[in-house]
């Protein structure tokens, strides 16, 4: 009878602790020992929107990195609504997830609903884009944008032969990113770190005279939402304000794939028997295969793929309790976020195949090679 009883007693201790220990592996936090947890470790990534097929490619790449760690992910996409990614990184958090990855649609607004995730005990991961004036950003993962618009800067001087002395003048068109992004004006000091003393020295021009006093003023010429619609609205408008009476335009700085594939339409709109150096950003396919047939003149390349192990090695380094590589620092206005930049590589018709195609990022056909 005392055997009986004491095997009673053991079951019940047993079953105390089976509940413990589930809660603690169902919150994916980490545990003492060498921060593993019990269970499996919770995930959610919001992503801006799928119109753009750069978003599309990094929430799949990034889903599936995180999972083949074995962590359960939620992959959100916000349709380009700020209150709908708002509501959706709160859900994420209200289910448990502990470290959320959040590739902003605007910067200041999603600083909300980071803080809300933070205080139900989630890591919060920029991605791509800075979460600013808040202090529940805790990491952030990108390519230097500065770079990129350095990169587009060097194409036209080199195009143009500004290098080499020629002094037009020189007709170039100027855009920037989304206003909302903090991105957009690291990306415009990138341009204008270029071509800036050209404009200064007047060797390039722009008949719309949208031209930023300073790098400061990057918002003046914003496209929002880095949106194709909206930057070949902008372009027909400039052509037809300022290019319709047979003026050469010689250059558009086109800030990402989706405005140099409105600037493209806006070209062609106007029926004209040339295209004038058009850059991007992000070679998305449609873009590559412009660039092949001669419409559009290079894009800047970001390996997504290895954004997308970057920041799936900085989450498991936090799941195994070990402190991430992030050598650089972002000033969000509230802080300085450690984080992780990436290199991106200008690519045009004599190295796309190379870059593009031959390194797997797309197929020839893809290409329209």
């Amino acid at each position: 009878m005392k055997k009986l009883v004491k095997g009673i007693a053991l079951a019940a201790a047993a079953a105390m602790i089976v509940p413990l220990a589930a809660c603690g592996g169902a919150r994916g936090g980490d545990s003492a020992n060498g921060g593993k947890s019990s269970g499996p470790v919770t995930i959610g990534i919001s992503m801006p929107e799928q119109q753009l097929e750069r978003w599309q490619i990094d929430g799949t790449n990034l889903k599936k990195q995180l999972e083949s760690y074995g962590y359960k992910v939620t992959l959100q996409y916000a349709d380009g609504k700020t209150d709908l990614q708002s509501s959706q990184i709160q859900n994420m958090a209200n289910q448990g997830a502990k470290y959320i990855v959040i590739a902003s649609i605007d910067g200041t607004a999603t600083g909300a609903a980071a803080e809300q995730a933070a205080s139900n005990g989630a890591k919060i991961i920029a991605y791509d884009r800075l979460i600013m004036n808040t202090d529940a950003v805790d990491y952030y993962t990108t390519f230097s944008l500065t770079e990129v618009g350095k990169l587009q800067g060097e194409y036209i001087e080199k195009k143009l032969g500004l290098k080499e002395g020629k002094k037009g003048p020189f007709n170039v068109e100027l855009m920037s990113g989304s206003p909302t992004d903090n991105n957009a004006k690291y990306y415009y000091e990138g341009a204008w770190s270029v071509l800036g003393p050209y404009f200064k020295s007047g060797v390039l021009q722009s008949k719309s005279g949208k031209v930023p006093k300073s790098t400061a003023d990057y918002q003046s010429i914003g496209i929002d939402n880095w949106d194709r619609q909206k930057g070949q609205a902008e372009m027909e408008n400039r052509i037809n304000s300022f290019y319709n009476n047979g003026t050469k335009l010689d250059a558009v700085l086109a800030p990402n794939d989706a405005i140099a594939l409105g600037t493209v339409n806006a070209v062609e709109s106007a029926g004209w028997n040339y295209y004038p150096v058009i850059t991007g950003q992000d070679a998305e396919k449609a873009n590559v295969r412009a660039i092949f047939q001669g419409k559009q003149s290079m894009t800047v390349y970001k390996d997504t793929r290895k954004l997308a192990k970057t920041t799936a090695e900085l989450i498991k380094d936090l799941v195994d309790g070990k402190k991430p590589k992030a050598k650089d620092t972002f000033d969000n206005g509230k802080k300085k976020v450690p984080s992780t930049l990436l290199t991106p590589i200008s690519v045009d018709k004599e190295n796309a195949k190379q870059e593009l195609v031959d390194s797997g990022y797309i197929t020839a056909k893809d290409a329209g090679i």
